[in-house]
């Protein structure tokens, strides 16, 4: 049951993420984000701290998809092609800020919207939490995870590494509209990696499922509650997310600051 559950909220977050790698690289996975929207915007909302490594890349960096079967990169990122905003200084910490808004460019909000999702954050922030109790409740971080990529193989001038995508549940903690602690399920320690290197950027969600009368589970209600930004590495692992509050005034600020250079 516990794998259906899963299943069944992987198959909601995994529209609207993506990941930033480089198959070849020393380390392939840079980071993870979210695809949304707000007003006039569509771009991706990550960690200021993984726009900063991206930055440093000497190529485009290539963007992940998770919503086919096999985690194939369906564009590239060229991050002079786009607009960074950012919430927070550096070096960022969760406690004073690291957000970042990559406001993308036509073509490619044209090639993520051939099959991808950008989440709508008015209605994200606005949606009233299900009353209905029998819905079982799933609070969980979704991104990639360095230390599960795989091998990279070469043919010719072409690398190819294949890039995983986890989806890490656990119990809240210091929830509140400045940030969220996600602890993780103590039961699942064997399962989980030594670092969760490559999450940072990566949605934390609530999803509310049920159980339908043909024994499927489905997701019926699901929002965005934070960004990961930071572990720590104690027993069990936390992961420390951006809240609410400040992804409101980054989105917020970037509108603003579109419609002034407009």
């Amino acid at each position: 049951m516990h794998s259906e559950i899963a299943d069944a909220t992987l198959d909601k977050v995994k529209l609207f993420t993506v990941g930033f790698g480089r198959a070849g690289d020393e380390t392939p996975v840079k980071g993870s984000g979210v695809l949304i929207k707000y007003g006039p915007l569509k771009g991706i909302l990550t960690c200021a701290h993984v726009v900063d490594l991206l930055s440093k890349q000497k190529q485009p960096i290539g963007l992940v998809r998770f919503w086919r079967e096999a985690n194939e990169q369906f564009g590239t990122l060229d991050l002079s092609e786009v607009v960074s905003y950012e919430f927070g200084e550096e070096p960022w910490t969760s406690e004073t800020g690291d957000l970042a808004f990559l406001c993308l460019p036509p073509h490619l909000v044209g090639n993520v919207e051939k099959d991808g999702v950008f989440l709508d954050a008015e209605k994200n922030f606005a949606k009233a939490w299900p009353d209905d109790r029998s819905l079982i409740v799933v609070d969980a971080v979704f991104g990639l995870v360095q230390e599960f990529t795989g091998e990279t193989t070469r043919r010719g001038s072409t690398a190819t590494t294949r890039l995983r995508g986890v989806l890490t549940p656990g119990n809240l903690r210091e929830a509140n509209d400045h940030g969220v602690t996600l602890a993780c399920f103590e039961e699942n320690l064997a399962d989980l990696p030594s670092s969760f290197g490559g999450t940072s950027g990566g949605g934390l969600w609530r999803v509310h499922v049920r159980k339908r009368d043909d024994g499927v589970f489905e997701a019926v209600h699901h929002r965005l509650i934070g960004i990961a930004s930071r572990e720590v590495l104690e027993t069990p692992p936390l992961i420390k997310c951006q809240g609410l509050g400040p992804i409101k005034m980054l989105l917020e600020d970037a509108v603003h600051q579109q419609r002034g250079t407009s």
